[in-house]
Order: C-alpha cells, then sequence, then structure tokens
C-alpha cells in the first residue's frame, strides 16, 4: 500500500535525511513498516521550529512533499487552494490517505484527495483549549471562530471516511453521527523502550517530572503551586520539566515568578526540549513520579504512556480520556485545584504498597499499546475499509 499521511507538525529534507519531530517520525517510521511507501505532505519549519526537527527518518520508504512554510492558521487558510494543488500534483499513486487532526488544512486536503478513499486520525480538541490563550479577548474569539468554522467542515469529512480518535469523549461525540470510527490508542512506545523496576521514591530529594508542550493548558501554574505546597508540609521534592516551550506563551516566565514568589525557584528544573526516545527516556528513569495537570480536554497524553512504560507512578487530572485509559494505575484529581493535587502526590510519596501497585498496573497497560500493534492494527482497518489487499 502507498499510503499518504499530512499533519500540521513541520519536517525538512536535511542532507538526503527527513527530519521532524521524534513523536511524529517514529509514527510515520512505524506505519512505513507495514506500507510499501509512505508519502508525507507537511510544511517546512518555521526558523524558530528547527532545532524541534530532532529525529530522522530510519525507513528510506517515506518521501517528503514540501507544501511550503508552517505559516500562522489564518495564513494556512487564506492559502488552502495553493496547498490543495500542491497535494493534486502528487497524489498519483496514492492507495489511501491519513489525515492526522485537528489540522487547519484537513478538510481541503480531504476533499483533494477524491477518489483516494481517505482515513482520519483526530487527537484533540483545538475549540477546548482556545479559553486558556493569552491573546487579547477579540483576537481569541477570532481563533475561536476559526477552528469552530474548521471543526464543522472536519465533521463533515468523518462522517464519509473512517475515523480514528485516540480519545472516549471524542468517540461518544462522533459515535451518533460517524458510521465508521475506531477508537485507538497514540503512543510513541516502542516495545523496546520499557524499562522495568518495583519502586520509585526510595531516596530524597525525590524528583516529580512534567515532559510535553510548556503551555497553559497543561497546568504547569498548579504544579509550581502544588510543589510550594508540598516543601512547606517539610517535603524534600523537585520539578523537573521536560519539553517545548509553545510560541506565543508566556507561561514558563510567569512559572518563574510564581516560583520565587513561593521561594521554590531552586527546585524548578527546566531542561529544554529532549527527542522522543533514549535522550527523553534518560529523564523518566531517573524520576520518581510523573505528574501532569491539564486543564481542559485532551485526547489522551500519550507522555503518560511513556511514563508508565518507564515504571513511573502517575498523578494527573480527570480530563479528556484520562480516567477512560488509566484505569485504577493511576490517581487523578480535578484540574485547577492545587491543594488536591499535592495531596495526591503526597499520597504517592508515602504509601509504597499503593506506588508500586500504581507501577505494575501502568507497565502492563502501556504493554498493550505498543507502537508496534497499534499501527499494525490501523493499517489493517485502513486497508480493510478501502478494500486494499491484505
Amino acid at each position: 500500500m502507498r499510503l499518504g499521511f499530512h499533519y500540521h507538525v513541520p519536517a525538512v529534507l536535511d542532507d538526503g535525511q527527513i527530519r521532524m519531530p521524534a513523536y511524529q517520525g517514529r509514527f510515520v517510521d512505524a506505519l512505513a513498516d507495514y506500507c510499501s511507501e509512505v508519502v508525507c505532505f507537511l510544511h517546512s519549519p518555521r526558523a524558530d521550529e528547527r532545532a524541534q526537527m530532532d529525529y530522522a527518518l530510519q525507513k528510506r520508504t517515506v518521501r517528503l512533499v514540501d507544501l511550503g512554510p508552517h505559516t500562522s492558521v489564518p495564513r494556512r487558510l487564506l492559502s488552502v487552494r495553493k496547498y490543495a494543488r500542491i497535494f493534486r500534483s502528487q497524489k498519483a499513486g496514492l492507495d489511501a490517505l491519513l489525515l492526522r487532526g485537528p489540522s487547519p488544512l484537513l478538510p481541503a486536503l480531504a476533499d483533494a484527495a477524491r477518489p483516494v478513499p481517505t482515513a482520519l486520525l483526530l487527537v484533540g480538541d483545538t475549540v477546548a483549549l482556545v479559553d486558556d490563550s493569552r491573546q487579547p479577548f477579540w483576537r481569541r474569539e477570532v481563533i475561536r471562530l476559526l477552528w469552530q468554522w474548521n471543526q464543522r467542515r472536519q465533521n463533515q469529512v468523518a462522517k464519509r471516511n473512517l475515523t480514528f480518535v485516540n480519545s472516549r469523549k471524542l468517540f461518544q461525540e462522533l459515535q451518533p453521527t460517524v458510521p465508521n470510527l475506531v477508537e485507538t490508542r497514540t503512543t510513541t512506545l516502542t516495545r523496546a523502550d520499557f524499562f522495568d523496576r518495583e519502586d520509585t521514591c526510595t531516596r530524597v530529594p525525590y524528583h516529580l517530572l512534567y515532559t510535553g508542550r510548556m503551555t497553559r493548558g497543561k497546568g504547569l501554574i498548579e504544579m509550581v503551586e502544588a510543589l510550594a505546597l508540598l516543601v512547606q508540609q517539610g517535603e524534600d521534592v523537585i520539578l523537573d520539566l521536560v519539553g517545548w516551550p509553545e510560541k506565543g506563551d508566556d507561561v514558563l516566565e510567569e512559572m518563574k515568578q510564581v516560583a520565587a514568589r513561593l521561594r521554590v525557584a531552586d527546585r524548578v528544573k527546566f531542561h529544554g526540549p529532549k527527542a522522543a526516545g533514549p535522550e527523553l527516556y534518560a529523564h523518566y528513569r531517573k524520576s520518581d513520579i510523573y505528574v501532569t495537570a491539564s486543564k481542559t480536554s485532551e485526547g489522551f497524553p500519550r507522555t503518560i504512556w511513556e511514563a508508565m512504560a518507564h515504571s513511573l507512578p502517575v498523578v494527573a487530572t480527570r480530563v479528556g480520556s484520562i480516567a477512560d485509559c488509566v484505569q485504577d494505575a493511576a490517581l487523578l484529581v480535578e484540574p485547577n485545584s492545587t491543594r488536591e493535587l499535592a495531596g495526591a502526590l503526597r499520597d504517592v510519596l508515602h504509601n509504597p504498597a499503593k506506588r508500586q501497585r500504581m507501577i505494575k498496573r501502568g507497565r502492563e497497560l502501556a504493554a498493550e499499546v505498543t507502537l508496534e500493534q497499534q499501527t499494525e492494527v490501523m493499517v489493517q482497518r485502513l486497508k480493510s475499509w478501502a478494500r486494499i489487499p491484505q
């Protein structure tokens, strides 16, 4: 099968190698294991995004089609006909197309793909994240209207195509209107990535870890406030942050100010972005508890699977599909509740029996959703739906 793929995360051809962020690159490489060719229709990165192109694709059966610069969402929407023309000029010979969303160009590329069988992979709800933006009111409302418009068009595309979703909430919302709907799990983990240990929190200082995008919606301020509460209660804890800053989001600067005001500045460590794989996984292996405090709905953070695979107990907020996926393998708290978050972290720190059960159960769950397993199932479903010989 020759499979086309599009998402808004960019890629670049550098010295004959296709490079992109590792979390996307690992997925594309996994697709290539089950396809004769994967053709990636992706934007080229902005200058400030070049450092994020930290993964060189391993498979030689992947080809990159440059859609042009990764400009702002309004600019891409205004130039949608140009992108559709580029896609049409390169789509010959494709057996199927996989569009990951939400993404500004998803509806237009789905239309341009006809009659190529098209599948969607929906991994979040952009409209739900608008309220966490620090944009001026008028700009935030314009962004909301744009994403609402795009989401309506995306849902129309979903109704006539095979659609994978990684969120139980989104699955339930779409189920009445989308006939070919499949709930899936998205991950970057391979079978070789797992790290087994029976326990953490065996020596001080205890290291709390968050990995992912550095955005206000991830509850980073609440993490710092919870850290300060733990320190006030006599706990020797450090908060390690690994990930990339989001353009236009000043949350890291505010975190520094909050940490200084609460006298825990020396206990908040920002390590910058790390590529998925050994560089990132080293941080999981030397940490004691994984914490994520998302404030709004999302699909399911792949970082939770990564933490569980590395034998970390997880404390998270009860948003999106987290509760549906983690079952009894994590402690869940309500979003925006600093005291509840601190209490759950303290419970894990001082309850070794519970902590060890969480570690064991989390590792079992993560083993059921490796990249090899999830990608093979997705490709087989796509082939069956598109009536491509297995």
